[in-house]
């Protein structure tokens, strides 16, 4: 921008901006001295081999850490299966109603969205899953007999964890199905009235309308919000560590109470979340400006 005579140029920074960066250079200098006292004898080496480690043939294997990381990866995908089937099912059902119709939806959102998730895991692990336990210990018992068992416990759950397994998709898939919901619903309802008339006017059925007109719409406005969900599974999915599913952090408690290196493995788990989470912000993000409505020349 040219500078005109007479007029003070504008500073780059202003005066909140300067006390930020004042603040934030406080906080980093005193995490820094205080991570700097907590760890004497820091070995790269040693953290990097829960992650990697040689075996004595010289083969190399997923370490403990890394272990938890795929299984982290395994339960947060199921979650999210759930949790948007069951999250737009509720949201494209409770949309546009009114009075009783509208109950059910409103009961699985109040229900679940004020409920917290770790005591529903308890709720649902000592009590419901109770109730499947005799059906999913046989279920197990019959894959082990089966040639697909290997892919079974690579792709739904490992050896003797699949009751922990389902018992965390279910709290979870659930829990956060009750915040897509109401995205979901909210981003139908934002859709202009006039559309549906629209449709209506050009012979196509509510079905129809839904499928070819509203929902592109309400994908478009509400995948940010949706991935930011998707991220929370992710996060989430930590509380599984109560119950000992051996997912990423109940891993790195293991690795703590065995080697008694408490700050250096909560920094590499807080990296590896960290990690997961800012591929699958990036992944939306490419999505988001792949669907973005086009200006037409």
């Amino acid at each position: 921008m040219a500078y005109i005579l007479g007029t003070k140029k504008r500073s780059a920074m202003n005066s909140t901006d300067k006390i930020f960066l004042l603040l934030f250079g406080a906080g980093a200098l005193f995490l820094c001295s205080a991570l700097f006292q907590a760890v004497q004898d820091f070995s790269l080496g040693r953290l990097c081999s829960y992650l990697l480690r040689m075996d004595a043939e010289g083969n190399w294997h997923a370490g403990t850490l890394l272990q938890g990381l795929f299984m982290t990866l395994r339960l947060s995908l199921w979650c999210m299966v759930l949790a948007f089937i069951s999250g737009f099912f509720v949201g494209i059902v409770s949309a546009h109603k009114k009075g009783l119709a509208s109950l059910p939806g409103k009961l699985y959102v109040l229900v679940l969205r004020n409920m917290p998730p770790l005591i529903l895991l308890f709720l649902v692990f000592f009590f419901a899953s109770s109730i499947l336990t005799e059906r999913l210990t046989g279920l197990e018992y019959s894959l082990a007999k089966s040639p697909y068992k290997a892919w079974f416990y690579v792709l739904i759950a490992p050896e003797g964890q699949l009751d922990r397994m389902t018992a965390c998709v279910l709290t979870l898939g659930l829990y956060e199905g009750a915040y897509i919901a109401e995205i979901v619903r909210a981003g139908i309802e934002s859709v202009p009235h006039g559309q549906w008339e629209a449709g209506r006017a050009g012979g196509l059925s509510t079905w129809q309308i839904r499928r070819y007109i509203v929902i592109p719409q309400t994908l478009r406005q509400s995948l940010a919000p949706l991935a930011g969900q998707s991220i929370s599974i992710i996060k989430d999915s930590a509380i599984a560590s109560v119950i000992s599913l051996q997912e990423l952090t109940f891993q790195s408690m293991e690795l703590m109470n065995v080697t008694g290196k408490t700050v250096e493995l909560w920094i590499l788990t807080a990296l590896l979340y960290y990690c997961l989470c800012l591929c699958l912000e990036k992944i939306s993000r490419k999505w988001e400006h792949s669907i973005r409505w086009k200006p037409l020349h």
